[in-house]
C-alpha cells in the first residue's frame, strides 16, 4: 500500500484509539493540514484519537479489493463503490452495515441529496454518509452559441441535434473543425450511462444477479448516439479513441457542448483558463425520453467489518458529518457536497456554474452497480462487454438489435459466474 502521509493522535486518557483511511482531495497538503486539525479538535471533543492515513489514487482501487477480500483494514474509512465491495466481502470482509446507528442521523433525508444516499444504502442496509460527488452537468461554450444566434443550451435531445447541426462547421474539404456536440468523455461506459437511464433503462437487477440491457431504452440510448455521429455527423466518430482528450477540444474550441462534462472542469477552467472567461457555463443535462439523469459518483464515510470500536467510529462520521464540518471539508478540496446546505452556502453560489452543479445534484443517478464484476462489465478497453456494445454501434454503425442480444448474454453470463463465485 502507498501511504502518501500518515498523522497519528497520541492515544487519548480513555485509550479509545480508531484507525480511518482516506484518499485526497484537492490539494495533498491543504487535505493533510485540515485532517490534522479535524483529528486534533475531534480528540479534544471526544477524547477519541483518530490515526488516519491518506491512501494514494494510483493504489486505491486495489487497496479496497484487498480489504473487501481480507486484507488489512482499518476501523473505519473514506470509501466506494460500496454495492461491488460488500457483494465481494459478503458478510466476512469490507463494508459494515450500521442500520442500527441510522437514528444518529435523524433527518438524513432531508439534509442530503436523494442522487447520494443511494451510494450509502445497499440491500436494504445503510452503510455510512456520502461527503463528495462526482456529478457530470453539461457544459458548453457561451461564444460559439451566441454566433450561431442560439439563445439557451439544449433543453432535450431532439434540441441536441439541433443546436449540433447548427454549431458544427465544417471546412471547404470536408473536415470538421468544430464538433457541435460531444456526449461525454472517451470512456464508452460511463458516456453510455446516462443516456440510457434517460431512456429509463438500468443496467442489472437490484441484487446484481440479472443483466437487464436487452430493453427498448438501451435500443433508444444506442440508436440516438449511432445517429449523432452517422446521420447527423455533429459528434466526432473518435471520440472513444485512447488519443480523445474531452477537455483539450471543448477548450480548444473543437467542441461547442459537452452533454457529460467531468465534475472538476469548471475549477479548472478557473484556475487554468481565465482567458475564456465569459465563453463557457454549465447547464442541466438536456432530458431524454423519460428524465434527465446525471451521471453521479460518490465517495462515502464508513465502518469497516472488525473494527475495534464501532461506537467511537459513528462518533467520527457523525464529526465529519455535521454541517459545519462538511463545509470546512468542501472548501479545502473544491468537491461537491451531497448536504443540501453547503451547495447552498455563500460558498457554492458565488458563481453561476457552482449553482447549477447543485442544481444538476437533484437529479444526480448513482454510477454504483451492485456486482463484483461491475468494473469489468465497464472496463474502458476493447473486449468488454459495455466497451464491444458501444464502440460497436455509435463507432461502427453495428445492428443494434444485434449487438444488444449478444451483450445481454456476454453480461449475464459474467454474472452468473460472479454469482456462483460468492
Amino acid at each position: 500500500m502507498a501511504i502518501l502521509a500518515a498523522a497519528a493522535s497520541m492515544s487519548s486518557a480513555q485509550g479509545q484509539d480508531i484507525t480511518f483511511w482516506t484518499q485526497p482531495q484537492g490539494d495533498l497538503l491543504a487535505y493533510q493540514d485540515l485532517y490534522d486539525q479535524l483529528t486534533s479538535e475531534f480528540r479534544e471533543q471526544t477524547g477519541i484519537s483518530v490515526n488516519y492515513e491518506v491512501i494514494n489514487w494510483s493504489v486505491a482501487f486495489n487497496t479496497w479489493l484487498t480489504v473487501a477480500q481480507g486484507g488489512a483494514a482499518p476501523d473505519c474509512a473514506d470509501m466506494y463503490w460500496l454495492h461491488s465491495f460488500s457483494g465481494i466481502g459478503g458478510e466476512q470482509y469490507g463494508p459494515l452495515p450500521i442500520t442500527e446507528y441510522r437514528d444518529q442521523w435523524p433527518n438524513l433525508e432531508e439534509d442530503f441529496y436523494t442522487g447520494a444516499l443511494a451510494d450509502v444504502h445497499y440491500q436494504d442496509e445503510f452503510y455510512g454518509i456520502p461527503w463528495r460527488v462526482d456529478i457530470r452537468p453539461m457544459m458548453y461554450r457561451t461564444d460559439f452559441l451566441a454566433e450561431a444566434g442560439i439563445d439557451a443550451p439544449p433543453a432535450n435531445w431532439d434540441e441536441i441535434v439541433e443546436q449540433g447541426l447548427a454549431l458544427t462547421v465544417r471546412e471547404d474539404n470536408g473536415n470538421v473543425s468544430r464538433w457541435g456536440f460531444a456526449p461525454g468523455n472517451n470512456n464508452p461506459g460511463q458516456t453510455l450511462l446516462p443516456y440510457y437511464w434517460q431512456a429509463g433503462g438500468s443496467m442489472m437487477s437490484a441484487d446484481g444477479t440479472t443483466a437487464t440491457i436487452d430493453n427498448e431504452a438501451m435500443r433508444t440510448a444506442l440508436k440516438f448516439l449511432q445517429d449523432l455521429v452517422h446521420v447527423h455527423k455533429i459528434s466526432s466518430p473518435e471520440m472513444f479513441e485512447k488519443s480523445a482528450d474531452p477537455l483539450t477540444d471543448f477548450v480548444s474550441g473543437q467542441v461547442a457542448i459537452n452533454g457529460s462534462s467531468g465534475n472538476a472542469w469548471p475549477v479548472q477552467f478557473d484556475r487554468d483558463y481565465p482567458e475564456l472567461d465569459g465563453t463557457w457555463a454549465l447547464a442541466l443535462n438536456p432530458e431524454g425520453p423519460e428524465n434527465r439523469d446525471s451521471f453521479s459518483g460518490a465517495g462515502y464515510w464508513g465502518v469497516l467489518r472488525g473494527a475495534s470500536d464501532v461506537d467511537a467510529c459513528i462518533e467520527w462520521l457523525k464529526f465529519l458529518s455535521s454541517e459545519e464540518t462538511m463545509q470546512r471539508i468542501s472548501e479545502t478540496t473544491g468537491a461537491a457536497s451531497p448536504r443540501r446546505a453547503v451547495m447552498s452556502s455563500g460558498f457554492w453560489t458565488d458563481r453561476p456554474w457552482k449553482e447549477v452543479m447543485a442544481e444538476t445534484l437533484n437529479h444526480g443517478h448513482t454510477s454504483q452497480h451492485p456486482s463484483s464484476v461491475w468494473t469489468a462489465l465497464a472496463s474502458p478497453e476493447p473486449g468488454a462487454v459495455i466497451y464491444d456494445l458501444v464502440y460497436n454501434t455509435v463507432i461502427g454503425g453495428a445492428d443494434i438489435d444485434a449487438a444488444v442480444t449478444e451483450a445481454q448474454a456476454r453480461m449475464q453470463a459474467e454474472l452468473d459466474r460472479a454469482t456462483a463465485s460468492n
